[in-house]
């Protein structure tokens, strides 16, 4: 499930609307002196996603490499988790092929209208399906990961066997994180090559340079 059900699973849609939408206004707001200018609605709102806003959106990436590395980044006492899925079987499964087929773009008028149901408050309602979604390559972040989003909505709060078929888990033990992070590291693939900014080039270059 997205983040903005995880913040608050058990309040009723309305109150999760008015949340989103207060957090959306605000971070349009007062980020506005800190990002380069001219983001549309969409834009805006997968910003918030790549910078830990609770949304209505999953991270995906189309780069396994990049999502292992996120699979093995935290909690390193637990278990985790690499999903993979063929996105295309989310319009078949959900028999949503009139409305999209495959993956759709940020430019799609279905995604652009249920997202400004967010963005602008508009009063209409979120289509009955998830959506996947291939955004503009418009933040550096979004172009590293190869980032790709589902969209979910009250109907499909969580993505399961339903709404993909072919949805897969694969286990991560906690015991191979380290090894899996060190392979990683000789494939090119960190903290810093994940996200490109100065933060994580510093904590790269300590973790490499000034370990205990």
């Amino acid at each position: 499930m997205p983040g903005i059900y995880r913040l608050k699973e058990s309040s009723n849609e309305e109150e999760l609307l008015t949340t989103e939408r207060h957090l959306s206004q605000d971070f349009r707001i007062m980020s506005a002196g800190l990002r380069k200018g001219g983001e549309d609605d969409v834009d805006l709102y997968f910003l918030q996603q790549h910078y830990r806003m609770p949304t209505r959106l999953l991270d995906w990436s189309a780069d396994p490499l990049a999502a292992l590395y996120f699979a093995t980044e935290h909690e390193p006492t637990a278990d985790g988790k690499l999903f993979f899925m063929d996105s295309y079987m989310l319009s078949v499964n959900q028999q949503a092929e009139e409305t999209f087929e495959g993956v759709a773009t940020s430019r799609n008028e279905e995604v652009r209208k249920a997202i400004q149901i967010i963005t602008n408050w508009h009063k209409r309602k979120f289509p009955p399906y998830i959506i996947p979604i291939r955004p503009d390559h418009a933040d550096q972040r979004i172009s590293r990961q190869r980032g790709y989003f589902t969209f979910h909505t009250p109907e499909a709060r969580e993505l399961t066997n339903d709404t993909n078929s072919t949805l897969r888990a694969y286990k991560i033990p906690a015991a191979a994180k380290v090894r899996i992070k060190k392979e990683l590291e000789l494939a090119g693939v960190n903290q810093f090559t994940v996200f490109g900014d100065l933060d994580h080039l510093a904590e790269w270059l300590k973790s490499v340079h000034c370990k205990q």
